[in-house]
């Protein structure tokens, strides 16, 4: 093995205990909070369950809030932005009458999937969440605030890539319609009667969603 490969080998199991760790923070938050209530159990009382130091938490999370929301609250995966950035400055790139990428809405799909991969997120996941959720409600308003976050975040992100204005309108409806769509398609993927991959769902939206704007025309006045 060559050391390059060794050295991928050391990062991958690296960054595969840190996300078993991540994850056992997390899970053992929610069950705490839906048998105890968020006042019910302290973050020492959480390390000690999952066998972390009180520093490892707060490295982790900055709160007890934040630990049980958990991936919600991530970033996009670094790869993943890197990619869709590089796909507004590619050469030869093709742009449509706005100046926009022809390639935009692909490269939100794919960032979109990979966001949702790199939650790993499983039907317990969610019944742990949700059983948290029924105990302490005002959960579910960090949550909001997190959507809403990151639905503003990735508005930059697009307008950055297709060199738009910060709050230019195109960005934010692009990011306003991603982020619906692939709610939705977390709904749908969770279902107990789904049999589809989230990726599949989320493309299935994006179709309706598309066919819905071309066949569906509105020409307004004042519209680009």
């Amino acid at each position: 093995m060559t050391e390059s490969a060794k050295s991928c080998a050391v990062h991958g199991l690296r960054e595969r205990k840190r996300e078993a760790t991540r994850s056992a923070i997390t899970t053992a938050a929610r069950l705490a909070t839906a048998k105890k209530g968020l006042n019910g159990f302290t973050i020492e009382q959480l390390c000690e369950e999952v066998g972390v130091s009180r520093r490892t938490f707060f490295n982790y999370f900055p709160s007890k809030e934040d630990a049980i929301v958990g991936h919600l609250l991530d970033e996009f995966p670094a790869d993943a932005l890197a990619a869709f950035l590089a796909g507004g400055t590619e050469s030869g790139v093709e742009r449509d009458p706005n100046g926009l990428t022809t390639t935009l809405l692909r490269d939100l799909f794919e960032l979109s999937c990979a966001s949702a991969d790199e939650m790993n997120f499983t039907r317990d996941h969610i019944h742990d969440l949700i059983a948290a959720m029924k105990v302490e409600p005002q959960l579910m308003m960090k949550m909001v605030g997190s959507a809403e976050s990151r639905e503003h975040e990735f508005a930059a992100i697009i307008a950055q890539r297709e060199n738009l204005p910060p709050k230019d309108p195109i960005a934010i409806l692009a990011a306003t319609v991603i982020g619906t769509l692939s709610r939705l398609a977390g709904q749908a993927f969770f279902s107990e009667q789904n049999t589809l991959s989230y990726r599949e769902i989320l493309a299935n939206n994006l179709c309706t969603a598309q066919q819905l704007f071309v066949f569906s025309p509105l020409p307004l006045e004042g519209s680009r």
